[in-house]
């Protein structure tokens, strides 16, 4: 620090004036001096200070791109997980082999009575109904007697037999009424039935006689097995084909009217490596199953092919013989994608 040497003066108060504006001017350069010197000791630390920074912010990247390095290294490392742990997530496996697959279309029906298991039962002469021996709802063998008339011309007593086995769905007149060409009952036989289907353009064109059916009522309480046995030669206004299949309806289960589906086997694919499609996941948006080696499991990224309701064909990416897991594997996905998120954090 600069000292300041002050000397006294014999002057009149002229010298005194010019000895005070002297000494402001010495302390006044003293303040200036100062402050640079510590603004100088500030920029210096200022400087150390951002060296330090720049250090850490290197060494923090550098750092990251080891983290960086070791997670990609890390994605590729098989879960591991004990049987234990398999059999409290339920998570169970199976062989990747060659399969069947049963490709099918869906389609959506009716069921409907056989033409020719229905009469109408009529009298061949105009006559009096004495008597109509049967109700709506009853059962009726075939030649039962069903009523007793007289004949209006003649006056002689004649009777009306059943043509057929089977329910009388109407009764349209009373004892003692007239009867000319009108119908006296219908009776029909449900022990066969049609699922009548409506088949859109695209449907028909897959469609062949004798293909195996499946037929569901809509709540799916039971199925019924047949085939193919019509598809209609001409579409409705709507544009829709009638395929029909014949049912076997003992029970009387399937009532026409009844709205079904069902599910028409098109084609039969033998495939060399097919695996269930309840086994896939995504990863890295590509379709993926867990291989089993021991108590690992290894991600295979796969290339997928045809396919039916529980089957996929695999292209590639897994060889016949393969174990993966079938059920539950999302579990071994989400352990993947937490081990993942762990290790980037």
């Amino acid at each position: 620090m600069q000292k300041i040497t002050v000397k006294r003066l014999n002057t009149p108060r002229l010298s005194v004036v010019i000895w005070l504006v002297l000494l402001a001017t010495n302390l006044l350069s003293l303040q200036i001096n100062a402050a640079a010197e510590l603004h100088g000791n500030h920029g210096s630390a200022q400087a150390q200070n951002n060296s330090r920074h720049d250090k850490h912010d290197d060494d923090h990247d550098h750092g990251s791109d080891e983290h960086g390095d070791e997670h990609k290294h890390s994605d590729k490392q098989p879960l591991k997980i004990s049987g234990r742990m398999l059999t409290l997530n339920q998570i169970s496996t199976e062989t990747a082999t060659a399969i069947t697959l049963v490709q099918k279309i869906q389609l959506y029906g009716v069921i409907a009575a056989v033409p020719e298991q229905q009469a109408a039962v009529k009298a061949p002469y105009a006559a009096v109904l004495d008597k109509v021996l049967v109700k709506q709802g009853e059962q009726v063998s075939k030649g039962q007697l069903l009523a007793d008339l007289t004949n209006l011309s003649s006056l002689k007593p004649y009777q009306l037999r059943a043509p057929l086995a089977g329910v009388v769905t109407r009764r349209y007149l009373n004892d003692g009424e007239l009867i000319r060409d009108e119908t006296l009952l219908d009776i029909a036989n449900y022990n066969k039935v049609y699922a009548e289907m409506s088949a859109f353009p695209s449907d028909i064109a897959l469609l062949k006689a004798d293909m195996p059916v499946r037929v569901f009522s809509l709540h799916q309480a039971k199925v019924a097995h047949s085939t193919i046995g019509y598809i209609s030669a001409h579409m409705t206004e709507g544009h829709i084909a009638r395929a029909r299949a014949l049912i076997h309806n003992d029970d009387g289960y399937w009532r026409p009217g009844m709205h079904i589906k069902a599910d028409i086997h098109i084609a039969e694919i033998a495939v060399p490596v097919a695996v269930k499609k309840s086994a896939l996941q995504r990863v890295d948006n590509q379709p993926v199953v867990f291989v089993r080696h021991g108590d690992s499991f290894e991600v295979h990224k796969l290339t997928l092919g045809r396919e039916d309701d529980d089957y996929v064909e695999v292209l590639s990416g897994l060889e016949a013989g393969s174990e993966y897991a079938s059920a539950n594997s999302f579990i071994l996905k989400a352990d993947l994608l937490k081990s993942g998120a762990s290790h980037q954090h």
